[in-house]
Parts: structure tokens; C-alpha cells; sequence
């Protein structure tokens, strides 16, 4: 509890805790999460994904993430039976909360993905869903303005969140509509593609490209910003798998190593080697450099500004190891203070879930959720690769042992 020390309780055959050269901070609550890897098995002609039901909520719990929000569903009903076995102690893992079945619009990229491609089929689909549990909604790339706008009057109405990986409606359009919250930075925002035709999504090629050449010291970016900042709607940092697409990073020895090892073995055959060719390699750089950059401009001109882990991609980040690595990024690569990259992953997070109330910040009142670390991560963000212990709503969890629990199932499970 936080208060007077006089107040405090001590049961009877309780273990205490030495907090001498240790840092207690709020849980990790992390916004753009997954159930499943993409890693797994099938081609790049006809993707698979697996759900990992076992390994990915120790994994979210160890790392540190007291509160996650599942960005998009591939197996709804076992996402609602992982968020219940949590919650009744049967299985560990962090507080859910549940986004539904992928919005799309036409020619979806993933089998698991339902084409909604009228106001009605969106309505009617946001309507079910709500019925069955779920509290977001996720817009995917190929969903139109008309179908998006039903989604997002759908969903409000039903005091319900809907937030967007988008690619054929423009984030200054999303905005205009009303969506909650834009994914991926601007790495996917197609506003500044010349000669953009409305409701339809441009090569990613070409997305990459129009980023790499903007100038983002322009009026027209920072009226772009403060445009969203104005419609209240939040961007999600999601640095982890991006850095992993475009060839930044490489799972370490310990992450290939918890993962599964028919998993292992697709993801090193697949996709682990430089697919970049060379001529293309400053244009990637610049669109690196552009994309972070402007996710820091965005939060210093008041946005707010979230992070998620994103375990998909090409397979290497994986939950856990990818929460930190995201956070550790908005200082590497953004140029974030420490602290402000711990507030991008606690305190905004909460609010952008209108849980900051009860979560996101050590106060009065508030859930027990905390991590005990062994160094200081306001000084070195690395440190939250330190974790002990951690708290969710005052039950401990010893961090290592959640971590060796899923060592080799990766994938598997």
C-alpha cells in the first residue's frame, strides 16, 4: 500500500523485501500487444499466424507489463478465455484488455481477417463483438472512409475505443472521423503521398519513399501534428518490430532461444538475413530517421504519445524482450529522457485506456501493480531489463522463473 508507514500491515510469515540499492516503479502498460507470432509457418504468398496462449502472457508478465491492450485478434474466443483463466489465477499474466477480430476492408493480406466492405457489414460487426466482451476495436489497412466512419460512430456510441493500422484512409482523415488512436508512428501514415486516390492503399514501397523525402521541419508537418493533437488523437510508438523489418536489430541468443525450435529454425531460414538491397539502404535510414524524429516532435508539441511491442513483423520481436526493447528506443532512437519513454509506457497508456485512475502511476487508491528493479532506469532505461519482481494487483512474480518457464516453446505452445 502507499501511506504512512505506521499504517502498514505486515502478515504473519510474509516475505520482505530488501529495497536497498532497488527502484519500485508502476507496472508497464503497453498498447499495441499480440496472442500471436507471425514466425511460425506458412509463406510469404499465404502468411500463418499462431496463437501462443501459454508462453506470451508469461512472457508480457515477466517483462514487466502489469496491463496490456491486445491490438487486434486472430482467435477471439481464446483471447476472451486467456483474459478469464488470468483473472482467475489459473494461468499468470497481465490484465487484458480485449480488442476484436481485425477490421478489414477488401482483399485481406491474413486468412484470419473478415473483409468488411459496406457501413453496414462494419456496423453489424463492431454490434457483435461488443456483445461478446471485446472493449476496441482495431481498423486494419484496407477498410475504407465509409466503413471506417460507421466503425467509429458504432463504437463510440457503445462508449467503446477504435484505434488504426492504416493505409488507405490517411491519418488526417482518420482524425477527421474520429478514430482514437493511429498505430506504428507515422510509419504507415500515407498523408504525404503524392498523388494518393482516395480509399485506396499504395505500396508500402511508396509509403517508405514519401516519408524518407518529407521535410518534417515544414509547416505543412507541424500543422499536420498539431491537427492531430487538436482531434485528441493518440500515436502509438511501436519501434520494436520496425526496427526488426527493416534490419536495425536481431534477437539476441536468449530470445532465440525461448523460442520453439520448429520456430526458431522457420524464423533463421526465413527471415533472418539483410534483405535490404544497398541502393535502397539510405532511403530506409532516412525513413527511420524521419519516422522517429517526428513521434518526438508530436509528443514535445503536447500529443499523446503511447508505446506497444507489436510481436509480429518478421518474427523476431517477441513479447517480453520486445516490451523493453520498444521503450528502450524512444530513447535511442526518438531521443526521449528516460523518464518520459517510462511515462510514454505507464501513465499515457492508462490514459489513453481511461484507466488512469487506477493504474499507470504509484498512488493512493490506486492497484498494486509495481515492479521491483535491481538498478535505475530513470537514469539508464536498460535497467528495466532488470526486473525482480513483479506485482500485479499486490500478487509477486519472480521475473526469472516466469522467463525459464517458456525457455524453448516459443511458438510451440
Amino acid at each position: 500500500m502507499v501511506g504512512d508507514d505506521a499504517a502498514a500491515i505486515n502478515p504473519k510469515g510474509a516475505n520482505i523485501v530488501d529495497l536497498n540499492g532497488k527502484v519500485l516503479m508502476p507496472g508497464l502498460v503497453m498498447l499495441h500487444e499480440h496472442m500471436f507470432i507471425s514466425a511460425a509457418s506458412g509463406t510469404s504468398e499465404y502468411p500463418n499466424l499462431r496463437q501462443l496462449a501459454f508462453s506470451f502472457p508469461r512472457l508480457y508478465l515477466a517483462s514487466g507489463a502489469t496491463t496490456i491492450r491486445i491490438c487486434g485478434s486472430i482467435e477471439p474466443y481464446s483471447d476472451l478465455r486467456i483474459k478469464k483463466d488470468i483473472n482467475l489465477g489459473i494461468l499468470p499474466g497481465p490484465s487484458i484488455e480485449l480488442t476484436a477480430p481485425y477490421l478489414e476492408g477488401k482483399s485481406a493480406l491474413f486468412p484470419q481477417m473478415k473483409e468488411n466492405k459496406t457501413p453496414e457489414e462494419a456496423t453489424a460487426f463492431v454490434n457483435y463483438w461488443a456483445d461478446q466482451g471485446f472493449t476496441s476495436f482495431k481498423a486494419y489497412m484496407n477498410v475504407d472512409k465509409p466503413t471506417l466512419k460507421a466503425a467509429i460512430e458504432t463504437a463510440h456510441k457503445r462508449k467503446l475505443k477504435i484505434m488504426g493500422h492504416l493505409c488507405a484512409v490517411t491519418y488526417h482523415e482518420a482524425a477527421e472521423l474520429g478514430i482514437d488512436n493511429l498505430e506504428h508512428g507515422f510509419f504507415v501514415s500515407t498523408d504525404f503521398v503524392k498523388n494518393k486516390k482516395e480509399n485506396e492503399c499504395p505500396n508500402f514501397i511508396t509509403t517508405l519513399q514519401s516519408l524518407a523525402n518529407l521535410d518534417i521541419q515544414s509547416d505543412s508537418v507541424k500543422q499536420f501534428l498539431q491537427y492531430l493533437i487538436d482531434k485528441k488523437t493518440g500515436i502509438t510508438s511501436t519501434l520494436a518490430v520496425l526496427s526488426a523489418e527493416i534490419n536495425l536489430f536481431r534477437p539476441s541468443e536468449e530470445e532465440l532461444d525461448a523460442m520453439s525450435p520448429d520456430t526458431r529454425d522457420y524464423y533463421l531460414r526465413n527471415y533472418a538475413t539483410n534483405y535490404i538491397p544497398p541502393s535502397f539502404e539510405k532511403t530506409v535510414a532516412d525513413f527511420w530517421a524521419k519516422g522517429t524524429k517526428m513521434e518526438k516532435m508530436f509528443y514535445d508539441m503536447g500529443g499523446l504519445l503511447t508505446v506497444g511491442t507489436d510481436p509480429t513483423g518478421n518474427g523476431g520481436t517477441l513479447a517480453g524482450y520486445g516490451n523493453w526493447r520498444a521503450i528502450e528506443l524512444l530513447v535511442q532512437a526518438d531521443g526521449f529522457t528516460p523518464l518520459e519513454a517510462i511515462k510514454s509506457a505507464t501513465l499515457n497508456v492508462a490514459i489513453a485506456l481511461d484507466l488512469n485512475k487506477t493504474i499507470g502511476t504509484i498512488d493512493l487508491g490506486k492497484s498494486a501493480d509495481l515492479l521491483i528493479i535491481d538498478g535505475d532506469p530513470s537514469k539508464n532505461i536498460s535497467d528495466l531489463r532488470k526486473v525482480l519482481f513483479v506485482f500485479k494487483n499486490g500478487v509477486g512474480y519472480n521475473s526469472k522463473k516466469l522467463f525459464e518457464s517458456v525457455k524453448g516453446k516459443v511458438g510451440f505452445d
